[in-house]
């Protein structure tokens, strides 16, 4: 055999028995923990007895060196609220609070008569609850409708990290590396209680006026509004701002820096746009510039209302922050940004990240709107503001650029998420109540945001274009600079649709209750009679788990349909309501098949008969675009749900989408390659039968390969690019050996000649190079990622960091996990990036943990983020590293407060094992590669060839 022929062979040998974890492991745009119920349902919120009209807020920041009798990163703070009680007869005022220290209090009426407060009691701070309570002197009541001006004086934290909020720190080197400071804030969803004393509830509305003491050498500071007046004072410079618009407290933003300054601006005085961002990112922000007035237009013209017109001096300032714990956040005049969602570099962003850009910069904007100008009244209902800003995140972006194909992606990226978010027994609906700050943080979450969106598409389909806007333009004319409730929305598209003969006597906001209301997504039954035609539809609650217990609920669902004889894959009007449990629709009698849910815009699952089934597998057989994209992309999600759930046996959903081996198109192998890693993450454990299953990966990775290929093409389909990113991800993870020579190739000429790696291959090039390289490779690119100046390119190198499997390599990883080479928002990503990144990493992973674990606390900083390090690191465990797991935290069980967490992770681990052991033989018998037994011989000859060949 000659040299080559061996070349050729031996790689695809050890591929055969290599085993790498799941390559996808996206950040969360909002981080959220788990709910939680307090025993006293209204114990965290304030009772509404004040209208607080205005306050005026005065900030001065202390950073590194303090002067003499102040804390270095502290804050003094004066808060003046102007405020009218709404009854006769008040003793108190209650407010929310978690500053520092209050260091003095006063009540006077507006024309200056003081309000004596109790003599002896006369400030409560409940600190379990967030509350601050003055009380007034006894028999001093308050005057209804009457304005009185209370004035508190109080020392606040600049926060370590933005993950606690409130007002935060952040540093970072300029051009000549010296370390600059910076203080931001960040008050969503309830961390305005950390600037300042007050009303911290979404329906609690003000207009503010801030002013920011800073020091004289520091940058000119940005607020929501622009400045209005510079005082000199010595070493340190007041800047008065211009009145907020009437608005919540956390949309305040401040930004105080050494030298963050502007590095894009239309220079429109009327319209005005800019990006803000430290001074060595000013190459940075021309691309968030180009998108974001054109956004703003689009949803001036489709919504009716002009976002310069709301109110005067309105300006549309976004800054990128290198440190920020979400995506963005949508504060009034300036919206913040983690630095990788609004900065692009050529040559460094990959078209992943850029595309992100339009899409947050959209959905942001949308919340000037839907959040701002009206704002959910109390967080039960967070999906009137983040539904409609995720909506508006795809399909005002497609508007403004075709060429991303957004109306399309959302299906895969929001609308399938929303399924598999709604799939779980435990979810919740989107209309649930939240009291305390976790329970309240944890509803911004998926539901929330994909399936309030993913209404939002269904209902637009359903009552057309032209309603659905006019419904929107209703409640926001209606409830303009107020708090809304979903009846003022249900109210709007009623008005929109009355007397409408598409929607006729349907009753739109009972319609809409019900996908608010309850929890869950439906899934629709559907058996077709082929000699009569008669189409018989059923419909329930669809569940993940095929032990959860049925559930009696209905959904309204407007129904689209399709034949296969003569298919229309553009008319998404829908025909039916089906608005209880059975119905039944006649067609033509005759052999075709049937789709349901046309294109996917409802919200909704359809598993149909097993003729169907079979007619739809041979149909893409023969014609892979005979059907439609996205409801191919719809196959395939559905499928591999309905496997998993045990609704439909895996050989013959197997068989259907096994047209994906003649299939490269990008909405088919989303969902896919999510669909066929679940499996494999079950086999890990077992590696004859994960060697046997990654040989059909193989096979159903051979025309998508080919068709995108292994190398970036200026000016190719967006959807080009982002298939190839994730394919190549995925078949490098798996061992894919063209993927892994191809990729390791790159990485050694980028090393040894400089030559570049284009940013839209870097995420597996990199990966592979280091799985495959030395430790030497490995601290090539460590330092490569020290001197980014690029948060994109050093979060995809950080990534990388993860992948290699030297044990000196992985334990300097986690060094600079907990340390500040890593920034507090990345750790927890991270740690599971080396989990995932090689088969072994978890196991040097525990023994650090094991030694460091306060160290890893004190690095996440978040309880529930040190919960899902133990979690995350058991579910990459084989059974030897659980059992090690096992012995620690049980002998560690009286100092370790999360040892329940640690064991409920060994135990889901477990189960997970046991699914794939259990199924093993079933599902290679269903993919045509015989049962599981029959794989130690298979590999054992494989190893013994290999051998031979090596001898020769």
């Amino acid at each position: 055999m000659s040299v080559l022929a061996k070349l050729v062979i031996v790689p695809a040998l050890l591929a055969l028995v290599k085993s790498e974890f799941p390559f996808e492991l996206e950040e969360d745009l909002e981080f959220q923990p788990p709910i939680t119920r307090s025993n006293d349902p209204n114990s965290y919120r304030l009772p509404d007895e004040f209208d607080p009209t205005h306050c005026d807020i005065e900030v001065t920041p202390y950073f590194e060196t303090a002067p003499a009798g102040k804390e270095p990163f502290t804050f003094d703070g004066e808060a003046i609220h102007y405020l009218k009680p709404k009854k006769d007869g008040l003793s108190s005022i209650i407010l929310q609070d978690n500053v520092k220290r209050v260091t003095g209090v006063t009540l006077t009426t507006a024309n200056g008569v003081p309000v004596l407060l109790h003599d002896t009691n006369p400030l409560e701070r409940i600190r379990q609850y967030f509350f601050l309570k003055i009380n007034l002197r006894d028999g001093t009541t308050l005057v209804n409708d009457q304005e009185y001006v209370l004035h508190i004086s109080y020392i606040g934290n600049i926060n370590e990290t933005p993950l606690t909020r409130g007002m935060f720190r952040g540093s970072y080197k300029d051009s000549n590396g010296r370390v600059r400071w910076y203080a931001g804030t960040h008050l969503q969803p309830t961390h305005g209680r950390q600037l300042f004393p007050c009303f911290d509830e979404p329906g609690f509305k003000s207009t503010y006026n801030i002013s920011v003491i800073r020091p004289a050498h520091f940058a000119k500071t940005f607020s929501n509004m622009e400045i209005a007046e510079t005082i000199e004072m010595g070493d340190r410079v007041k800047e008065i701002f211009n009145r907020t618009p009437r608005m919540s407290a956390y949309l305040i933003s401040i930004l105080i820096s050494e030298d963050f300054t502007v590095i894009a601006d239309n220079k429109n005085v009327t319209h005005p746009y800019r990006i803000i961002a430290r001074s060595t990112a000013v190459n940075q922000g021309k691309y968030a510039l180009e998108v974001g007035p054109p956004l703003t237009e689009w949803f001036d013209n489709y919504l009716g209302i002009k976002y310069y017109d709301m109110e005067p001096g309105l300006k549309n300032d976004q800054v990128a922050s290198p440190d920020w714990a979400s995506g963005a956040t949508e504060n009034w005049g300036l919206v913040s940004y983690r630095e990788v969602r609004l900065l692009c570099e050529d040559g460094e962003t990959n078209a992943l990240d850029k595309m992100y850009i339009g899409t947050i910069t959209a959905h942001e904007l949308a919340h000037k709107w839907f959040g701002n100008y009206i704002t959910a009244k109390w967080w039960d209902n967070v999906w009137v503001n983040e539904g409609f800003a995720s909506y508006f995140e795809h399909f005002a972006m497609h508007e403004v650029d075709r060429s991303l194909e957004l109306e399309a992606q959302f299906n895969i990226m929001y609308l399938q998420s929303a399924l598999s978010a709604d799939s779980s027994a435990s979810t919740r609906a989107l209309r649930h109540t939240v009291n305390s700050p976790t329970e309240v943080t944890g509803h911004f979450s998926g539901i929330s945001y994909s399936k309030g969106a993913s209404l939002l598409l269904m209902l637009k389909h359903y009552i057309s274009e032209t309603n659905f806007k006019k419904a929107l333009n209703r409640v926001l004319s209606e409830r303009a600079f107020h708090a809304a409730v979903p009846e003022d929305v249900y109210a709007a598209f009623k008005y929109a649709t009355t007397g409408d003969t598409v929607v006729g006597n349907i009753d739109i906001e009972d319609f809409i209750k019900y996908w608010v209301d309850q929890p869950g997504s439906p899934v629709l039954d559907v058996h077709v009679n082929m000699e009569t035609g008669l189409i018989e539809l059923s419909q329930e609650r669809f569940f993940i788990s095929p032990s959860a217990k049925p559930t009696e609920q209905v959904w309204p669902i407007p129904l689209t349909y399709t034949f296969g004889s003569q298919p229309n894959w553009n008319d998404l009007n829908p025909t039916h309501l089906m608005w209880k449990k059975t119905d039944q629709i006649q067609k033509a009698p005759g052999q075709e098949w049937v789709i349901f849910n046309v294109q996917q815009k409802g919200l909704y699952r359809v598993n149909y008969d097993e003729n169907n089934w079979r007619m739809l597998a041979r149909a893409l057989k023969e014609n892979v675009t005979s059907i439609h994209q996205l409801n191919r992309a719809q196959i395939v999600d559905d499928v591999f749900a309905f496997m998993r759930s045990e609704r439909m046996p895996f050989k013959l959903g197997f068989e259907v989408i096994d047209f994906l081996k003649d299939d490269g198109n990008y909405y088919s192998w989303y969902p896919a390659t999510t669909g066929l890693n679940w499996y494999r993450n079950r086999f890990l454990h077992m590696p004859e039968v994960l060697a046997v299953y990654d040989e059909v990966l193989f096979e159903f990775l051979g025309t998508v390969i080919a068709e995108v290929g292994y190398d970036y093409v200026d000016g190719e389909p967006l959807t080009k690019t982002l298939n190839r990113l994730f394919v190549l991800s995925f078949a490098c993870n798996i061992g894919h050996a063209e993927c892994v020579e191809n990729a390791v190739q790159k990485f050694k000429a980028m090393r040894a000649g400089g030559t570049p790696v284009n940013p839209n291959l870097r995420r597996h090039v990199f990966c592979a190079g280091l799985r495959e390289g030395t430790y030497d490779d490995w601290r090539w690119l460590y330092e490569r990622r020290l001197n980014s100046n690029n948060q994109g390119d050093e979060v995809a190198m950080l990534r990388a960091l993860g992948c290699s499997s030297d044990e000196k390599a992985i334990n300097e990883f986690l060094d600079m996990v907990l340390s500040d080479k890593v920034k507090a928002q990345d750790r927890a990503n991270a740690l599971t990036w080396l989990y995932a990144g090689s088969r072994g990493n978890a196991k040097v992973a525990l023994q650090y943990l094991k030694k460091n674990i306060n160290a890893f606390r004190d690095a996440v900083i978040l309880p529930a983020s040190f919960n899902s390090v133990l979690s995350n690191i058991a579910a990459y465990l084989d059974e030897e590293g659980l059992e090690d797991m096992e012995a620690w935290l049980n002998s560690v069980q009286g100092t370790l407060p999360e040892y329940n967490v640690g064991l409920s992770a060994i135990a889901s681990a477990r189960s997970s094992m046991k699914w794939g052991t259990d199924r093993a033989d079933e599902i290679l018998e269903a993919v045509g590669h015989g049962a599981a037994h029959t794989i130690v011989p298979t590999v054992t000859l494989l190893l013994s060839t290999l051998v031979a060949l090596m001898l020769r």
